[in-house]
Order: structure tokens, then C-alpha cells, then sequence
């Protein structure tokens, strides 16, 4: 039977690939189905009459409609029944798979029951509770080269999920076998040339011993690749950041909650302490730094963490307005960057010549800016 499995866009974010339709179409597969991937994300702009047109030349048996927002998934299964699509599926799943685990078994036994089970030998019901229970996705149906996926240093990246939603509910995240996670890096590696990848959606420093786990594995493993995640800055101690350089680690993100992280003096310390011990097991170090209204706070705040040496951060703002109107942020974003870029170019001349004259030659330098700007 042939099987249509339909990412839709996320609204605001930047595509990633769904591997919560590949872990579906690898069990899919496994059926004897004949299954296609197609991510709208790619081209959000496109109408959804014009989305749907390769579903002509596929024509499926049943679809599968995967998105966030109730809205877009309404309208996109409407699209379909007045294209005579008539077994369609939507599942409301984030982009992020993290709920991969439990929307798999579903999906599977909703579309055996639509053609009376899958072609051949009758397969058991899917039982999947955990991330563990997944076979590895079914990448070779994903476009990996068409997402805006980058290492630091620009090679292709891609995504392999270390964690997912507890089966035992209450929105708690379980943490995936390190051995599945070193077994599916080696596959991809070898399968597709990949070197670099992104651990999202979790703090890969949440559980240590598990951690440790993952990072000894992956040095004896030898797979020669690069790896990048979010990390707490509470506990990258120096043997902690030195063991994940060994194990490939290329890149970290720390998220900094800007009102509860700056408003103490250890706090500042820890993090600062953190991005220079990391930076120098030639990790690169960034961090999205979260700002929350009222704003008023904002210059002291984005001052302090123009001082923490970071590669790269990027702003993130708490806002009620939608985009484009006044109070959805982007005047605060902005304003967050230009006050950051200033910090940092003062604090180079800081380090550089110490805090008196170093402050004093980063005003001179931007006064003689202004004055030949006018």
C-alpha cells in the first residue's frame, strides 16, 4: 500500500528534518509499505493546492498530515478530501520528535485498520513506549542536503534525537540508551558520509552518570565526528568539558534565563567560569539569553553577558504582541544586539588594557566613529 507521510510548516522556526514521519515510515517500511516523505517546510510559501500536486503521481492509499498548529492542519486536510484523498490521518506532533515515541504506535495501527492490516504476513501491533522501542528513521526518504542545517564551520548537519517523553507521562523527558545513540551515529556516518551533528530539544548535562556514559562510548567508538547540544552551565566543571572534546564535542548552547541568571554575582561567576572552560577545550560557546518584560532591566543585563567571552548569542524575547506589531519583541531584539555588539567591543579593549584604559580608549574610538559618521 502506498503510504504519504505530510510534514507541514512550523510557523517562526527554521526547518528541521521530521524524523518523527521517518521513525514512522522505518516501521512503515518494515510492513511492506511503500512510503514517501514530503516536507512542506521546505517551501512554506508554496499554496497547499500546489504542496500536494507529486501526491498525483504517488497516489496514495492513505496520508498522514503532521503538524503544530490545529489551524494549518485543518486546512491542509480539508485540501486533501477535495483532492479525493479520502483516508487521511492528522497528527498534531511537534517538529521536534520528542513525542516521537508516542504517537508511533497510532499512526501504525491506524493505518493497518484502514486496508484491513499490511501487505503480506499480518505484523504484530506496533508497540512502542519509549524512545528505545524505535528502529533507527528511515533517513533515506529526507532530503538531508535541502534543510539550512550547519556546523560551525559550515558542513552539512543533521539531527539525532537523545531523548523523548516518558511513558510514564506527566511531560517528563527519558533519556535514550547511550549504546542506541553511538549504533545510530555509526550507521548515519557510514551510511550517508554525515560528520556532524545536533543532539537537540534536552540539556545533555541533565543526568551526569548518563552523560558520562554517552561521552565513553563515543570515544571508543572512533566514529571522527563532531556533535553539538545544550548544555547547563552549572555543571561544565573542567573534567566534565574536557571528556565531551574528546568524545567530539564541537559546539554547546547554554540557555540563560536573563532576569534569574544575572541577578546574582556566583551565578555570573559559574557561567562565566563555564564558557572559559569549554572555550578552552576548543569548544565554540553559545547561548540564546532569554529576556522577559518588564524591559527596563535590559542594557544592565545585556552588559553583563557581553562580558562572558561567548562565541556567538542570540536574544530571545517574552512578548504577547504577534510579529510585526508593536510589542512582539523585534524592537527589543535589535536593540539587545546592538548593546551586546557595543559590550563586546568594549570588553575586547578591557581585556586588552585593563579596565581603566581600556574604557577610556573604547570611548575615544567611538567618539572619533561619530564624529566621522557626521
Amino acid at each position: 500500500m502506498n503510504v504519504a507521510l505530510i510534514a507541514l510548516p512550523c510557523i517562526g522556526k527554521l526547518p528541521a528534518p521530521p524524523l518523527a514521519l521517518a521513525y514512522i515510515a522505518t516501521l512503515l517500511e518494515q510492513r511492506r509499505h511503500i512510503v514517501r516523505i514530503y516536507d512542506l517546510a521546505l517551501d512554506p510559501e508554496s499554496p497547499l493546492s500546489a504542496a500536494f500536486q507529486p501526491l498525483r503521481s504517488f497516489r496514495p492509499q492513505v496520508l498522514v498530515v503532521a503538524g503544530e498548529q490545529p489551524e494549518m492542519l485543518a486546512a491542509a486536510v480539508e485540501a486533501l478530501h477535495e483532492d479525493q484523498h479520502l483516508h487521511v490521518l492528522p497528527v498534531q506532533m511537534s517538529r521536534g520528535s520528542l513525542d516521537a515515541n508516542q504517537i508511533c504506535s497510532g499512526v501504525i495501527q491506524w493505518i493497518d485498520r484502514q486496508r484491513g492490516g499490511p501487505a503480506g504476513p499480518v505484523a504484530p501491533p506496533a508497540e512502542i513506549s519509549s524512545i528505545d522501542d524505535l528502529p533507527f528513521p528511515a533517513r533515506h526518504l529526507l532530503s538531508l542536503e535541502s534543510y539550512d542545517m550547519r556546523a560551525i564551520g559550515g558542513e552539512l548537519q543533521t539531527i539525532v534525537l537523545v531523548a523523548g517523553l516518558d511513558p510514564s507521562g506527566g511531560g517528563k523527558i527519558a533519556l535514550r540508551s547511550p549504546m542506541q545513540i553511538v549504533a545510530e551515529l555509526r550507521s548515519v556516518s557510514h551510511e550517508f558520509g554525515l560528520r556532524h551533528y545536533l543532539f537537540p530539544d534536552v540539556s545533555i548535562t541533565a543526568d551526569r552518570a548518563w552523560l558520562v556514559e554517552l561521552l565513553t562510548r563515543l570515544c571508543d567508538a572512533g566514529l571522527n565526528i563532531g556533535w553539538e547540544a545544550s548544555a547547563d552551565a552549572d555543571q561544565l566543571d573542567e573534567a566534565l568539558s574536557a571528556h565531551m572534546a574528546r568524545a567530539g564535542c564541537e559546539a554547546i548552547t547554554l540557555h540563560l534565563r536573563a532576569a534569574s541568571v544575572f541577578e546574582s554575582v556566583d551565578v555570573r561567576g559559574r557561567v562565566r567560569q563555564a564558557v572559559t572552560t569549554a572555550r578552552n577545550q576548543g569548544v565554540f560557546v553559545r547561548a540564546h539569553v532569554r529576556l522577559e518584560p518588564p524591559y527596563e532591566s535590559v542594557p544592565q543585563l545585556v552588559d553583563v553577558a557581553a562580558t562572558f567571552n561567548l562565541d556567538d548569542v542570540r536574544f530571545e524575547v517574552v512578548h504577547a504582541g504577534a510579529a510585526g506589531e508593536p510589542g512582539d519583541g523585534t524592537q527589543v531584539k535589535e536593540l539587545a544586539r546592538q548593546m551586546y555588539d557595543a559590550g563586546r567591543d568594549r570588553q575586547r579593549f578591557i581585556n586588552r588594557f585593563g579596565p581603566a584604559l581600556g574604557n577610556l580608549i573604547w570611548k575615544l574610538s567611538g567618539q572619533r566613529g561619530a564624529q566621522s559618521d557626521t
